[in-house]
């Protein structure tokens, strides 16, 4: 059975996989275990890791990819899957504006404001699955991170625990460059995100430094939960959801 202990889960292939859960809450307390995973896209995953994530309680992937970052199609047993991306990689408009900033949480309230419908799909599908969740992208950092944090905030989760949890995914997304699309801003084209043996081994930490304080703005000027209302997320399916992820749903159900 893959672990959903504090060392994390381990589903064999899997790239930058994480669980939400043992994440500090205001209130006291952790985020469950179990609830909802991230990654990076799961083209890798073997046999014997979708085995141990049905073990785990996987029961439906959210992939937040584009149409056309989807050549290599993952359909696994008995596990459902959701296409809910959270953009447009054509709209001339969004590039402009969050283009030179889709690897960091610059980007995060633009890409937002730009396609509520989008978003308000992909936190539905993790809210109405019967089961636990996998939610991805490319590389599990930037997309992955942004709806992530949202979940996070409906469970009461405070900024530090979404530093926690960025942080992981940015480090994850970083150790297995070359397997997403990056955008020029300066060509105005996709192309593979190649690996780089010679990188400044300081490079991450300072690029991690870099966008702390843009992710600390985020959560303390963005309204997650009058966002998502208004475009047009039940009022239950969010309450329910941030229970889920507390672990608090079925002691109050009894």
């Amino acid at each position: 059975m893959a672990a959903t202990t504090g060392a994390g889960p381990a589903w064999e292939g899997a790239r930058n996989l994480a669980d939400l859960g043992g994440l500090p809450l205001h209130d006291g307390g952790r985020t469950t275990y179990g609830v909802v995973w991230r990654s990076g896209a799961p083209d890798d995953v073997s046999a014997q890791g979708w085995t141990d994530a049905r073990a785990a309680g996987l029961r439906r992937i959210v992939d937040l990819r584009n149409a056309v970052e989807r050549e290599q199609q993952v359909t696994p047993d008995g596990i459902e899957v959701v296409h809910a991306p959270t953009e447009d990689p054509d709209d001339e408009d969004f590039l402009a504006e969050c283009g030179p900033w889709l690897d960091h949480p610059r980007s995060w309230t633009p890409n937002l404001r730009r396609y509520p419908d989008k978003i308000a799909h992909a936190v539905t599908a993790v809210g109405e699955a019967d089961g636990g969740v996998l939610l991805y992208c490319a590389g599990g950092r930037d997309r992955t991170g942004m709806i992530g944090s949202m979940l996070l905030v409906l469970a009461g989760v405070g900024v530090e625990g979404l530093l926690v949890n960025y942080e992981r995914g940015f480090r994850g997304a970083a150790a297995h460059r070359g397997h997403t699309m990056a955008y020029d801003a300066t060509t105005r084209a996709w192309a593979p995100d190649q690996p780089d043996a010679d990188r400044d081994p300081g490079e991450l930490d300072r690029a991690i430094e870099e966008r702390r304080p843009a992710l600390r703005e985020w959560h303390a000027t963005f309204d997650v939960t009058g966002y998502l209302a208004e475009a047009g997320v039940d009022a239950l399916l969010m309450r329910r959801l941030g229970e889920r992820l507390r672990g608090s749903e079925r002691s109050e159900q009894h």
